[in-house]
């Protein structure tokens, strides 16, 4: 069926901005949210619609794009469109971009030449799932009989037993709530737990997305610094309500918070009858190492930790299911949220990851993709430690990306702008810090990158970070 094109039914002011054009396009289309001429829920021009009509080559507007879409403004969605995301217009208009998020640098300006090696971090391999478990559950999710609600109350149901199995996590699959993203659930925890109006301590450096969601919903994010284990209760105040952790795997340096950690943050929690946020984005997948359960599986999170959870870095970012176990006390007030907000998740969806789960494919699939990843792991960390000699790979023991932090002086934006030239594509790490105490360093996923092409990725990093710290 052939797609009609979107038509571009807005004006862009491009004149007087500094920076490369697509950066210029990028505030430029946030402008144009803030006055309302692009709705939440619009669906974006091609890139190549836009291009033609702003006379601007098509490259300044995919990075405009995708930088917009990693700071959580738009989202793409299956069959290449680009929406406008719920909740972008309030957070255009409060003037979030550039001041509450990372600088637009943090997103790589695509190269006209193809990627050749993507360690871009955030994303499973789908490569890696099994045909045959795939085609199956997607033939029992089209079963007719199904309804939605059915289909989200088995999710539910099988969610619930896969958090046990994997996370040694027991939960009452009715305070398990479903969202389309991280950032939906978010918003709706921030907006139900009455978060809206208080300050939120928040891990810096720290994922941009979710601090791009707690603030659209309301909420104060207070930036407190993290170390190599992680955040810190004595950095956290009794008039913080609320406070948003990666302990799993620390985003983006990667530390595991230890137990002891754990206890302090839980008693401040408990102390103050504040709330912890638990994202375990990609706490399925350790290496090498013991399981640390989750926080909320703790007997002092009981009432005080929220917990999410999402498939996209299990199987694949298209599924667009994520999850939120609440404290049993907010199970009504979160139900009544969602009966009016709308924001559902795929019946489709919701039926394929169920089935998924219930005949054991997650399971297989999951205990192949942790032996793919960690020998990919293992391959491209003895790699970086042959060829970039400066960097330290922070991160090694659990999930998909590793940080390689620099000591020496060093440009990671502009690091990653001319990896990206050269054909690979990572992230800076130094624009994730929304304080001024910042470490330049590269954000580099391995989940997609095959044991072979691990040392010329390496040998490519070391000489272009090598070129810029060299004298003169």
């Amino acid at each position: 069926m052939v797609r009609t094109a979107t038509p571009v039914n807005f004006t862009l002011d491009l004149n007087g901005r500094p920076g490369p054009r697509s950066s210029q396009l990028a505030h430029a289309l946030i402008d144009a949210i803030a006055r309302g001429q692009v709705h939440d829920g619009d669906r974006l021009p091609s890139s190549r619609t836009l291009a033609a009509t702003f006379g601007l080559a098509r490259t300044a507007v995919v990075a405009a794009y995708e930088e917009l879409t990693a700071a959580g403004f738009l989202v793409a969605r299956p069959g290449g469109s680009t929406y406008v995301e719920r909740g972008a217009g309030d957070a255009a208009r409060a003037g979030a971009f550039g001041a509450a998020l990372p600088p637009p640098a943090h997103a790589v300006p695509r190269q006209a030449s193809p990627v050749t090696y993507d360690l871009r971090p955030g994303y499973a391999d789908p490569g890696l799932i099994s045909e045959r478990d795939w085609t199956r559950a997607m033939r029992l999710a089209a079963a007719p009989a199904r309804s939605a609600r059915d289909a989200h109350l088995e999710l539910r149901d099988q969610l619930g037993g896969h958090l046990r199995r994997a996370r040694g996590l027991a939960v009452d699959p009715e305070d398990i709530f479903l969202f389309p993203s991280v950032g939906n659930a978010l918003r709706a925890v921030a907006i139900t737990c009455g978060l809206a109006g208080q300050p939120v301590a928040f891990e810096d450096p720290g994922y941009a997305k979710a601090r791009l969601a707690l603030g659209q919903a309301g909420a104060v994010i207070r930036p407190v610094p993290v170390d190599d284990d992680g955040i810190q209760a004595r950095d956290l105040r009794g008039s913080d309500r609320a406070c948003y952790v990666t302990p799993a795997h620390q985003f983006p340096l990667g530390g595991r918070m230890p137990v002891p950690r754990r206890a302090d943050l839980l008693a401040w929690a408990t102390a103050g009858d504040a709330l912890v946020l638990e994202d375990d984005y990609d706490g399925e997948f350790r290496y090498d190492v013991p399981p640390l359960n989750p926080l909320r599986s703790m007997p002092a999170a009981v009432g005080h930790v929220v917990y999410l959870g999402t498939s996209s870095k299990i199987l694949s970012r298209g599924l667009r299911v994520s999850w939120a176990v609440l404290p049993a006390r907010f199970r009504a007030a979160m139900t009544g949220y969602l009966d009016g907000a709308g924001e559902e998740v795929s019946q489709v969806s919701a039926a394929f990851l169920a089935s998924f789960i219930a005949t054991g494919a997650l399971t297989r699939h999951q205990s192949r993709a942790m032996r793919t990843y960690r020998a990919r792991q293992e391959r491209f960390v003895a790699a970086c430690r042959e060829h970039i000699p400066a960097a330290r790979a922070l991160g090694i023991e659990a999930g998909l990306h590793v940080a390689l932090v620099f000591d020496g002086p060093l440009d990671d934006v502009a690091a990653a702008g001319r990896l990206a030239e050269a054909g690979l594509a990572c992230l800076p790490l130094s624009p994730f810090f929304a304080g001024a105490a910042r470490r330049p360093g590269l954000l580099c996923g391995y989940s997609r990158l095959p044991e072979t092409m691990a040392r010329g990725a390496a040998e490519l990093i070391g000489q272009v970070t090598s070129d810029l710290m060299a004298p003169g």
